[in-house]
């Protein structure tokens, strides 16, 4: 697992620093804050190369105008500084000047210096580069349906047992009259869905059952099927109603412990918050970090980064402390 992550001249941040990083990071903070920042970061230090293609409307809307400047000239807070760079125990990528003019983005791991790609005039070449911790990206904005379906088409085949699972997990978290799901394409439909049996009546694509039920669907089936081994979701409460929360959160610790997935998550909401810390508690070991972004009071052009854990987060919820 990531132990720390380091961000400099990246994005809104001159320099943060998350030490002591647990299974699970919970990123929250203010408007504007830099939350989305520390995932895009995170892509670009374990990403693929169709992440990283992908990245600039992966978490944003693209702006399609001549004259604004592309999301890659602005990854560097301050354009005349050495570049940004991002840091963890494994490595860091970086960004720096070439002796020709534009700028590359590399790679340092294990002894061992690679270029991910060029910058310029605005625009991004991508190099090769070796293999990376496989990660898993789910943005506020819902995946496909039928990519979705085929991501649960892959589950039995790995591993039989993970597809009952993901049944009993929606089951206990959002849907007790789920009886089954099914891959299937019925007479008169052009794509395969995931269908969803209730017990009583035909049974009905998934998308039919409203955002929750989509949302931890994809949540598992990117666990099960694509096995990273981190996981990045931008608001993992979209869509989840606040009594559903501590089920959810409990059986993701058991589905993140027992696949070995780290993740990485952004959230606004407080329910969210005390929900996840009260199944982390419920545990053994407290697999729960906050990663707080705050911008300073004296020099708001600041942010500054605290990691805190079940200790400082019992107190905000008994002292009744506002940790958003």
């Amino acid at each position: 697992m990531i132990q720390f992550l380091e961000l400099k001249n990246f994005r809104a941040f001159e320099h943060i620093r998350f030490e002591d990083l647990g299974r699970a990071n919970l990123i929250i903070g203010g408007n504007n804050t830099g939350k989305t920042s520390v995932l895009e970061a995170l892509v670009l230090k374990l990403g693929s190369g169709r992440q990283l293609k992908a990245l600039p409307s992966t978490f944003r809307e693209q702006i399609q105008n001549d004259e604004f400047p592309s999301y890659w000239s602005l990854l560097a807070r301050n354009s005349d500084w050495e570049g940004f760079r991002i840091e963890t125990d494994q490595g860091r990528v970086f960004e720096e000047l070439h002796p020709h003019g534009h700028r590359q983005i590399l790679e340092e791991a294990q002894g061992k210096r690679s270029s991910l790609g060029n910058l310029q005039k605005d625009q991004f070449s991508l190099s090769g580069f070796g293999p990376r911790i496989p990660t898993s990206i789910i943005p506020t904005k819902a995946s496909p349906p039928g990519f979705i379906a085929d991501l649960f088409n892959q589950i039995a085949p790995l591993n039989p047992e993970n597809e009952d699972r993901l049944q009993q997990l929606i089951r206990e978290s959002i849907e007790p009259r789920l009886k089954r799901l099914r891959y299937a394409r019925p007479k008169g439909t052009r794509t395969h869905l995931v269908y969803v049996d209730l017990g009583s009546g035909p049974m009905l694509p998934f998308t039919q059952l409203g955002q929750a039920f989509c949302r931890v669907l994809e949540i598992y089936c990117e666990i099960f099927a694509s096995q990273p081994k981190v996981i990045l979701i931008d608001e993992i409460e979209n869509g989840l109603y606040y009594e559903g929360l501590p089920d959810f959160w409990n059986g993701l610790y058991e589905v993140l412990e027992d696949q070995d997935v780290q993740l990485f998550a952004t959230t606004h909401s407080r329910e969210c918050m005390e929900a996840a810390h009260k199944a982390a508690a419920a545990r053994k070991e407290y697999p729960l970090r906050y990663l707080r972004l705050d911008r300073r009071a004296d020099d708001p052009q600041k942010i500054v980064a605290t990691t805190f854990g079940q200790e400082e987060m019992e107190t905000a919820i008994r002292s009744e402390i506002e940790m958003r």
